[in-house]
């Protein structure tokens, strides 16, 4: 019995070692078969029509303007993911020529970009964690303007550069036939640099838009996005709160706001680091919890403003102050007015009404 129970124990051991040692190689050739579907497509295979330059997308088969711009015939995958994944694995500057592409542009963990546009149009622009990977996105850059009709979205991100982003309401261009989501800077971000952010339209009106809660949102309750640099923002028109920051470190040169909370608070859920209540109080520009920031000039018009407050200067550290250097409100209505909480942290140095 006891030599029948050895045997068994060494065929259980040597099947066990054999099955480790099948385990291994599986493993070790899908990680070769990994490489091989890397490697596989160079530059030169994905390109389709090569009177082009290299990096201008219409090389690769993506024409602005175009139905044709989805799958790509060599790769059978679609044609944007794989000019992403070229300009990320190699050191290849992306043109996108003026039009519009009918596709989102995700560039969700992805690394080391470099896009220039020239005024080509897009649905959402998003930059974010991809939950099924690990890395996050960063270092990426965008040269020249560029066109979103849904929103800009960049969550735990680092190093991001634009020049000129524009966003506008088209429920035709918009894959979600919604209007515009405006920019939200979220939580985990980190230096993101944008020179100019035009806003023409932040929509309300039913439960679809139940997160828009600022044409531009700089939050994330536990973990505020830090060290943003907006050198202008112009919003043409907000249904609901024109400017919501929080944060620290962040410079913005120049706020203009048109005409801030002419929609509802419909379905509207809770902002960051505000209840429900107070999130529906709309402002031209609304300071919260915001530390260690300056902020050259603020223009808000309130002609055609509805809300509660030109401006909220909420909860801050004067010690961690958020420095205005000027404060200009157009038309002003008392009706409107500015407030500063007991223990706001905003220091404006001149108020022009």
């Amino acid at each position: 019995m006891k030599q029948i129970f050895t045997i068994l124990l060494i065929l259980v051991l040597i099947f066990s070692c054999d099955s480790k040692k099948k385990s291994k190689k599986n493993d070790n050739l899908k990680e070769i078969e990994k490489e091989v579907i890397i490697k596989k497509y160079t530059e030169n295979q994905l390109a389709l029509y090569k009177q082009y330059k290299i990096g201008d997308v219409r090389r690769y088969g993506m024409f602005p303007d175009s139905a044709y711009t989805h799958s790509h015939p060599i790769t059978n995958t679609p044609k944007i993911t794989e000019i992403l994944n070229l300009a990320e694995n190699s050191d290849i500057e992306l043109f996108f020529p003026k039009g519009y592409y009918g596709v989102p542009l995700i560039l969700d963990s992805r690394e080391n970009i470099k896009i220039r546009t020239d005024k080509a149009e897009f649905d959402i622009i998003q930059i974010t964690a991809d939950l099924n990977k690990k890395n996050k996105p960063k270092n990426i850059k965008f040269k020249g303007t560029i066109i979103s009709f849904d929103r800009l979205g960049i969550t735990e991100a680092t190093n991001i550069k634009l020049d000129s982003v524009i966003i506008k309401s088209d429920t035709i261009k918009s894959a979600r036939k919604m209007r515009a989501r405006g920019c939200h800077i979220y939580y985990g971000s980190n230096h993101i640099s944008i020179d100019y952010l035009q806003i023409e339209d932040f929509g309300s009106g039913d439960e679809r838009y139940n997160t828009n809660h600022a044409a531009l949102a700089i939050d994330g309750w536990g973990n505020q996005p830090k060290n943003v640099t907006i050198e202008k923002v112009y919003i043409k028109s907000s249904d609901r709160h024109g400017v919501y920051i929080t944060g620290e470190n962040h410079f913005i040169g120049k706020i203009i706001i048109d005409k801030f909370g002419v929609g509802n608070a419909k379905d509207m859920l809770a902002m960051q680091d505000a209840d429900e209540e107070e999130a529906k109080l709309f402002a031209g520009v609304w300071v919260n919890r915001c530390y260690n920031t300056i902020i050259n000039s603020i223009s808000i018009d309130n002609k055609n403003s509805k809300g509660f407050f030109s401006a909220n200067f909420d909860e801050g550290d004067v010690n961690k102050p958020v420095a205005i250097q000027f404060l200009e409100v157009k038309n002003f209505d008392r009706t409107l007015p500015i407030r500063f909480a007991k223990n706001t942290g905003v220091i404006v140095e001149n108020i022009i009404k």
